[in-house]
C-alpha cells in the first residue's frame, strides 16, 4: 500500500511501459522488408529483436558481459536476426536506419496526458535501459514532459542491477519510501522493491502484439496496480 501524499518522485520504465514498441517496430520492419524486397514475419521479428536485447541486457546486469549501449546491442541483435533469415544483401546504412526505429516509437494512448497530470505535483523521470540518445529522441518525438531523463547508461549497467535504482534515488536525493517505480515488467518492480522503492505495475496486455502481454505472476506483491497512467495520480494523492 502507498500512504496518501507520500510520493514525491516517480520513475518510469520506458520500453513497453511508456512506448508501444511492438507496433512501431513491426510497422518499420514491414516498410524495411518492402523496400528491400525481403520477406519475414514482422511481428515475430520485432519480438525476437526485443528478446535478443533482453538476453544481452541480462548478461550485462549480471556482470557476464561488458556494457554496451542499447543502440549497440540492438544493432548486434539485428545483424544476427538477419543472418538467421539468410538476409545478407542489406547495406550497413539501411540496417543503421532500421536500428533508429527504436528512436521514434509511439506511446500508449494514456501516457502523455497521464504524465502531464502527474507532473503538476511530482518530479517525473525516466529510469530506463535506453541510452541517453534514444531517450532524448523518444521524448522529443512524443512530446513528453519529463523533469529529468535518467538512463542506466549513467551507471554502466542495466536493470535489474540494484546500482541503477539506488544510484537514481541518490542523484535525485529521493528517499526510497518517497519514490515510486512505474513499470509493466515484474522483474523491474521486484528489483525496485528490493531497493526500498514503492512499486506500480501497469498492465500492457498488448505489449508483444495483440492480446500478447507479459505474465507478471501474483501482482499483489506490488503497492499499486493500474491499467492506465491516467489512474496513477488519484491512487497516490
Amino acid at each position: 500500500m502507498i500512504a496518501k501524499d507520500t510520493i514525491k518522485t516517480i520513475m518510469f520504465d520506458v520500453f513497453g511501459t511508456v512506448f508501444d514498441w511492438h507496433t512501431s517496430i513491426a510497422r518499420e520492419c514491414s516498410a524495411f522488408a518492402n523496400k528491400h524486397k525481403v520477406r519475414f514475419n514482422h511481428s515475430a521479428f520485432a519480438n525476437n529483436w526485443r528478446k535478443g536485447f533482453r538476453n544481452l541486457q541480462g548478461k550485462v546486469a549480471k556482470g557476464q558481459r561488458e556494457y554496451l549501449s542499447m543502440d549497440s546491442i540492438h544493432l548486434e541483435v539485428l545483424d544476427n536476426l538477419l543472418l538467421e533469415l539468410n538476409i545478407t544483401n542489406i547495406p550497413s546504412k539501411a540496417k543503421n536506419e532500421l536500428n533508429l526505429a527504436w528512436h521514434r516509437l509511439d506511446t500508449w494512448d494514456d501516457v502523455k496526458q497521464g504524465l502531464y497530470d502527474l507532473k503538476e505535483s511530482h518530479v517525473i523521470t525516466t529510469l530506463s535501459n535506453g541510452n541517453y540518445k534514444i531517450l532524448l529522441d523518444l521524448s522529443k518525438h512524443a512530446g513528453l514532459p519529463w523533469d529529468c531523463i535518467l538512463s542506466t547508461e549513467l551507471f554502466g549497467t542495466y536493470k535489474p542491477d540494484p546500482r541503477v535504482y539506488l544510484g537514481a534515488m541518490n542523484l535525485l536525493e529521493s528517499n526510497p519510501e518517497e519514490t515510486l517505480m512505474v513499470a509493466s515488467h515484474a522483474y523491474d518492480l521486484d528489483a525496485a522493491k528490493s531497493a526500498g522503492m514503492k512499486t506500480c505495475y501497469v498492465h500492457r496486455p498488448n505489449e508483444f502484439g495483440h492480446g500478447k502481454g507479459a505474465n507478471p505472476g501474483d501482482i499483489s506483491r506490488f503497492d499499486l496496480t493500474v491499467d492506465s497512467f491516467l489512474k496513477i495520480r488519484d491512487s497516490i494523492n
